[in-house]
């Protein structure tokens, strides 16, 4: 059957530049003190939502739940305290919203400004049978519908629970099917579906079901507009419709095709929005499915999920965060905010205050001078990927491409100058200390202009001339430091001059070099450790407090505070930071974005720092990435000396208290091996694990990336010695956490 209306066409436009629509203030991400510049209004997967009149709430993965007062316009993060992806979220009104998915489920009665746990299973970290659905008669009284069938009541809002029979024909109730969707219509009457088609009515609160209507095609939800219109719809282009509240069941056909369709949000009884698996489309009815529908394609990404905000308001989104609006009940659609093209591989800080560049594939290069609140593109004139950048203004800029292409911008990158470096060589970096003098770093030596780049000179400086460099930064003071895997060099006169500082030891192989003075700095070696000097390299210490030596890059913006990269923490992978402020003795877990960060995708630049991750996620924070309010984290064991090696059992506790958080406990053998247990927290911030200590000393840290209300923190090292002395190995990368 054909299908009626029209195929709206996709924004082609919307990745382009940042849209003219209002994305509201920056969404700050549930997890830290880091907000989104780019995608806008933020880059998580969005999968379900809900409105309350023009208050509405979207849920996705990694714990986003975002809220809307205004139909979805602007949008702002909440902290509902956890990593695992939303799939479910119901407002019931303004100032109540319940949100859930895996083995989590939250509950708000303030708009989302506090949650509380729905603690339907007792370790959140793993259950036997996740939350599948989930369906609020009111505040306090809700129905949850696990995936292997079980259904549980409370009345006190989540706090306490009833088991129900189990949804016939699923895994709990003896069979084979898998339970889909759970929907009550009033304290006593609800519905449940299954992948079997079938559809079960209880009239005493799940006490008992029966069958009322069987499809043989698999239902995927089942959604009520009032106490009497409701529908199911599923695979195969199912929609089912009810007008006597759930007695009977009619077949209606969208004329869409066979699409699977995963949700129906409706304005009234009959105008409704269907949200489909693949996200390629919309399909839109105005009658209730009495004649064929109409299919939209609201966005370029996919939109997983769709609801009214009024009969006019529907807002959508889906894919990376994607996020669009229509004001004319579905028909068209326009973005919320948008995201940048092009794709980019590391972060410089700008020399103006709030200036911030990214350097991407085939001269692509994105640019904020707001401090990362609106990021804007602009091309280089070159195929090749850029390599590096630097802006001593806001105006004038140089790019490096990784062919050896060098370019100027006297006005912010409108237009660009090919220089020549005088060289053959392929530089690996460039850094500007101010507008006329250049510096072109490696891949041996480095050859300085004083001119703008119109001419260039190697630096004969006996400390340079046959060093083999790779990376360059800047600290205050004008110190300027160039590294390769066996030299740090220092400069104090914007390049002309260069000294060798000493590595921790010959056989050190260097990463990468971070400095906040001439003095001051950290030393990331490629083995993975941390090394920390205040002298100028004349002495380091190794900073054993990191606790992983999975660290992928690092920055300082300060003599005592400085970030690492890391690629994962407590066995989640994703975009994680560590962030000391007192030299290195601590470090505090941040997770900042779903895809890893850059190696060279983090700079502190003082009142704001800036995060690059995958390929385009960029965002920025003024805080330090510190949300919440300050939390500690304290190790103790029983002896800390012992005669030989043993099981011992390491303690600790976490201030202030949190009932259900996780806490990841990390030791280093005296070889230099890294071991991790990651426990759970009992509700006096108490918490346990064993590990067994060889000869030698292990040193051990303990580490959480915060509860969403509390910052993260990360232990001092705590010290245990084994008599007798262990052989030292020499360190190699590990992957490992």
């Amino acid at each position: 059957m054909s299908i009626k209306g029209v195929l709206v066409a996709a924004l082609a436009s919307l990745g382009l530049a940042l849209l003219a629509t209002p994305a509201g203030a920056n969404v700050q991400v549930g997890s830290s003190g880091w907000q989104w510049g780019n995608p806008l209004p933020q880059g998580n997967t969005l999968r379900a939502m809900s409105f309350a009149g023009q208050t509405g709430y979207a849920a996705g993965d990694f714990g986003t739940l975002l809220k809307t007062t205004d139909g979805g316009t602007t949008w702002a993060g909440l902290p509902v305290g956890t990593f695992q992806g939303l799939t479910i979220v119901q407002a019931l009104d303004d100032h109540t919203v319940f949100a859930g998915g895996g083995c989590v489920a939250r509950r708000s009665t303030d708009g989302g400004q506090t949650f509380t746990s729905v603690a339907f299973t007792p370790v959140e970290s793993s259950c036997r049978a996740k939350l599948r659905d989930m369906s609020w008669v009111s505040a306090d009284l809700g129905f949850l519908l696990l995936d292997d069938g079980s259904v549980f009541t409370t009345s006190d809002g989540g706090t306490e629970f009833k088991p129900r029979t189990a949804v016939p024909g699923t895994g709990a109730a003896g069979g084979a099917f898998a339970p889909r969707s759970i929907a009550f219509i009033g304290p006593l009457t609800g519905y449940a579906a299954t992948n079997q088609g079938n559809i079960f009515q209880t009239l005493d609160a799940g006490v008992s079901w029966k069958l009322v209507a069987s499809t043989g095609t698999a239902i995927n939800e089942l959604w009520f507009f009032d106490a009497t219109h409701g529908y199911a719809v599923g695979q195969g282009g199912l929609v089912l419709r009810t007008d006597d509240g759930g007695q009977t069941w009619t077949p209606k056909n969208l004329g869409a095709g066979s699409p699977t369709y995963t949700a129906i949000r409706c304005a009234t009884a009959q105008l409704c929005m269907l949200s489909t698996e693949s996200g390629n489309q919309l399909v839109r009815t105005a009658n209730g499915g009495d004649t064929p529908g109409t299919v939209i394609t609201p966005a370029t990404d996919p939109i997983y999920a769709a609801a009214f905000a009024s009969a006019t308001r529907v807002s959508a989104a889906g894919a990376n965060g994607s996020t669009v609006v229509s004001d004319d009940a579905g028909v068209t659609f326009t973005p919320v905010g948008g995201r940048l093209t092009g794709s980019y591989s590391a972060l410089r800080a700008g020399g103006r205050r709030g200036t911030a560049f990214a350097p991407g594939n085939a001269g692509a290069l994105a640019k904020t001078l707001d401090g990362g609140r609106t990021w804007t593109t602009g091309n280089v004139p070159t195929t090749a990927a850029l390599r590096d950048v630097s802006f001593p203004s806001a105006s004038i800029g140089y790019a490096l491409d990784r062919d050896g292409g060098l370019f100027r911008t006297a006005n912010g990158g409108d237009t660009w100058k090919t220089l020549g470096t005088g060289s053959t060589r392929r530089p690996v970096a460039v850094y500007a200390p101010n507008a006329n003098v250049v510096l072109v770093i490696g891949p041996r030596g480095l050859r300085r202009s004083t001119d703008g780049g119109e001419s260039f000179s190697q630096v004969r400086s006996r400390a340079v001339t046959r060093a083999s460099l790779v990376g360059v930064t800047a600290a205050r003071g004008g110190a300027i430091f160039a590294w390769g895997s066996s030299a740090i060099v220092l400069s104090r006169d914007r390049g002309a001059s260069w000294t060798t500082l000493p590595k921790p030891s010959r056989r050190t192989r260097i990463a990468q070099v971070a400095f906040s003075s001439a003095k001051t700095g950290l030393l990331h070696e490629t083995d993975g450790r941390i090394w920390r000097t205040t002298n100028g390299g004349r002495s380091w210490t190794l900073l054993r407090a990191v606790g992983t030596d999975a660290i992928t890059g690092m920055a300082v913006s300060s003599d005592r505070t400085a970030y690492l990269v890391s690629d994962g923490f407590g066995g989640h992978g994703g975009g994680y930071l560590l962030r000391s402020e007192d030299g290195g003795a601590t470090w505090q877990p941040q997770f900042v974005v779903a895809a890893p960060i850059a190696p060279l995708g983090i700079v502190a630049a003082g009142s704001v720092d800036y995060v690059l991750g995958g390929e385009a996620e960029l965002l920025t924070s003024t805080s330090g990435g510190v949300a919440g309010s300050e939390s500690a984290l304290t190790l103790a064991t029983k002896r800390r000396k012992l005669p030989k090696p043993a099981a011992i059992t390491v303690t600790g506790r976490l201030r202030p208290a949190g009932d259900r958080e996780e806490v990841t406990v990390s030791a280093l053998d005296a070889r230099g091996a890294w071991s991790h247990e990651t426990v759970s927290v009992a509700s006096n911030g108490t918490f346990a694990t064993r590990f067994h200590v060889a000869r030698g000393t292990t040193t051990f840290v303990a580490q959480w990336a915060g509860n969403f209300q509390s910052a993260g923190a990360g232990s001092k090292v705590m010290a245990v010695t084994v008599g007798g002395k262990a052989k030292p190995r020499r360190h190699t990368h590990r992957k490992g956490r």
